[in-house]
């Protein structure tokens, strides 16, 4: 077992290992339920599929405009998946790993996350929705561009990530941590309740607040 410590919570992360792995064909398509699988490459742009993934490795798979519904993820990792455009609106994901993976225009909710680590990921134009987090979810040097995070951001740590015109729509917060990542014109600061940001950025970040808040700044 692999844990990863940031900003003092620990995630466990997924156990696998290639090598005891099943090579199969990669297709989503209709009802699916892989375990102990490698799903290697592929073309399942626009497929309609439900099911699960249980100890699989998903590498360099095009999953672009799909539609996975619902989908329950258990020790999975995926590793250069293009999601762009994809729409997954019921997941349920248990030691997640999301590894250089592309979702430009991406609708995800998360019934439930647990244990959730997304690396070196682009969320432009994304909208990512928590409803449930337990124990911690980490975004680490992930993009996000005019994105929507709505839901429960609890115990979310945004780790080095940079954040451009992102709308905030949070209905919990305590926990999140912004205290590394580049705030760039973001939106519904005032829904972050108990969210931990760094002294410099609530500098920056004063007239924005002060916006929100209906006040008049005079000058």
């Amino acid at each position: 077992m692999e844990f990863l410590e940031v900003a003092g919570k620990t995630i466990q992360r997924p156990s696998l290992d290639p090598d005891d792995l099943t090579l199969e064909r990669t297709d989503f398509k209709g009802p699916f339920d892989f375990s102990a699988t490698h799903l290697r490459g592929g073309v399942q742009a626009g497929v309609v599929g439900e099911g699960s993934l249980s100890s699989v490795l998903v590498s360099s798979v095009d999953l672009s405009e799909c539609r996975l519904d619902p989908l329950e993820l258990s020790n999975v990792r995926l590793d250069d998946v293009d999601l762009s455009n994809a729409v997954l609106p019921s997941v349920t994901a248990r030691r997640l790993d999301v590894l250089g993976c592309r979702g430009i225009g991406l609708s995800l909710d998360f019934v439930q996350a647990m244990d959730v680590y997304v690396q070196a990921c682009r969320f432009d134009f994304a909208t990512i929705r928590f409803e449930q987090v337990k124990n911690a979810v980490v975004f680490r040097r992930c993009r996000f561009v005019e994105s929507i995070l709505a839901g429960d951001l609890s115990n979310i740590i945004f780790d080095e990530c940079e954040f451009e015109k992102v709308e905030f729509a949070a209905v919990r917060a305590a926990g999140c941590d912004l205290t590394t990542t580049n705030l760039i014109d973001v939106h519904g600061l005032s829904t972050l309740r108990g969210a931990k940001i760094s002294a410099d950025q609530a500098s920056s970040l004063a007239m924005r607040f002060a916006s929100e808040a209906g006040l008049m700044v005079v000058f």
